[in-house]
């Protein structure tokens, strides 16, 4: 099983009762305290995660193709924070030191990523949002090839996130060094209006996993900032019948892939899902 298909299963496997506060919306005027519960750890290996206490995330280095991996890659937990109105966020960064290789420069090395273990396994109709902000930034020293996304997986049976007839969902805020989406070519669909620009649907079967991914870019690359609704996002791929509103949402989560370069991103991340 590659281990890719071991992470999600891990994520899927980690879904629990979470009581979630309010929505971020609420969240600009606020104060923040941090928390110090556990220390800052570096996540160096191949699959190495760090499950964060007292909220809904695990924090988790990928290096799903780590055979053909020139160099090293880190995923470092920082902190997490509390508003005043209770929403949690978490600071992390993502640290890359891969060589350029001619023959695997368009193999992605790996994810390095934020995923939800709370309030998955629940139908998209279920879910009443998912307020989302996304803030980062990146310090290239070299060529960097790699993108900045949201990462959901959904299937018609609950807790199905390895099966072929599971969907992945992407949704690229920033991309560089000529990454593109699998099935890259004529856009399935277009979308107007949604985060404040439009988009364009790119569909595709990973052959590595057998599952179909469908991959959302925007018209306008965000730039170092995202914050919305990702419910709005799920609705709009209901509305272009990728699947319908009672599929479950088994897997969440936010990062950064990564293909080669020399690269530190910084980020903070606030993720949940509220129930109806």
């Amino acid at each position: 099983m590659p281990s890719f298909i071991k992470a999600l299963a891990l994520l899927a496997s980690l879904s629990t009762t979470f009581a979630a506060p309010s929505r971020y919306a609420n969240h600009q005027a606020s104060t923040t305290t941090t928390a110090a519960a556990q220390a800052s750890t570096d996540l160096c290996g191949t699959a190495d995660y760090i499950i964060l206490d007292s909220s809904p995330w695990i924090v988790y280095n990928m290096l799903y193709n780590a055979d053909v991996t020139v160099g090293t890659q880190c995923t470092v937990y920082d902190s997490m924070s509390t508003a005043s109105d209770g929403t949690k966020s978490v600071k992390w960064d993502s640290v890359a030191n891969i060589e350029y290789v001619e023959s695997t420069n368009n193999v992605p090395k790996g994810y390095s990523f934020v995923g939800l273990t709370q309030n998955l396994e629940n139908t998209v109709n279920a879910i009443s949002s998912i307020p989302t902000s996304y803030n980062w930034t990146r310090t290239n020293t070299t060529t960097f090839k790699g993108n900045i996304c949201y990462d959901f997986m959904t299937n018609d049976v609950s807790g199905d996130s390895t099966s072929s007839d599971s969907q992945e969902l992407m949704l690229w805020l920033q991309y560089e060094g000529g990454q593109l989406p699998i099935g890259w070519g004529t856009p399935t669909a277009t979308i107007d209006s949604l985060f404040g620009t439009s988009w364009k649907l790119y569909q595709g079967v990973n052959t590595d996993t057998g599952i179909t991914v469908s991959s959302l870019l925007p018209d306008t690359q965000f730039d170092g900032s995202f914050e919305g609704d990702l419910k709005d996002w799920l609705l709009a791929l209901v509305n272009l019948n990728v699947f319908a509103a009672t599929t479950y949402v088994n897997v969440g989560n936010a990062g950064t892939e990564f293909f080669y370069g020399d690269s530190i991103m910084n980020a903070t991340l606030a993720l949940q899902i509220d129930l109806a």
